[in-house]
């Protein structure tokens, strides 16, 4: 018989000592079993999502909440079997930190080709640094974290480079004629 892996959770909490997580699961694998009246502590620069189920069911703002049916109403229906409120309830909780992440880089890998209409084919370079932060942490999550254990400003950063090098690619193409051109067009925003 193999070991089984259950994590009993009565008090939840994250600190990114590292600086650079976005998101933190807990468990960071598969789902933990969550006591009714587990204390969730949430930091100023957090919030917490809660998962049952594959839905996020509810999101905790700073503070330090106590998990019971007030501020999570699915316990409701999970206080109505046999075992009353000793029963545990498999979920997870994502921390996502709200805080400004600054100074991530972004630029193209390799000389994009760029036909120029007054000096032909030119090979350009573009880079540049971006700041980003997490306004709404269910679709931040639901949309790129997925149900990854931990999400860093690595994966966000190479998501979003390519994301800037596609559009600054765009934007060359259908606005710019001549490279002569760039200088008019520095505080132009990409849409």
């Amino acid at each position: 018989m193999g070991t089984n892996n259950i994590i009993f959770l009565e008090v939840i909490e994250w600190f990114d000592e590292s600086g650079k997580q976005f998101v933190q699961r807990i468990p960071e694998t598969g789902s933990g079993e969550i006591k009714y009246g587990a204390q969730l502590t949430v930091r100023e620069s957090q919030a917490a999502v809660f998962f049952y189920q594959g839905k996020a069911v509810g999101v905790f703002g700073p503070g330090r909440h106590t998990l019971k049916t007030a501020n999570i109403p699915l316990l409701t229906k999970i206080a109505a079997l046999p075992w009353a409120m000793t029963s545990p309830l498999r979920a997870e909780v994502y921390f996502t930190n709200l805080k400004t992440f600054t100074n991530l880089k972004w630029g193209t890998r390799d000389p994009v080709a760029f036909k120029d209409a007054e000096l032909g084919l030119v090979r350009l370079r573009a880079f540049g640094v971006f700041n980003t932060r997490i306004v709404q942490p269910v679709l931040f999550i639901n949309n790129l974290v997925g149900t990854q254990g931990i999400y860093t400003t690595d994966e966000i950063g190479d998501y979003l480079n390519r994301v800037i090098v596609s559009r600054f690619n765009d934007y060359m193409g259908e606005k710019i004629h001549s490279i002569l051109d760039l200088p008019s067009s520095y505080n132009d925003p990409w849409r």
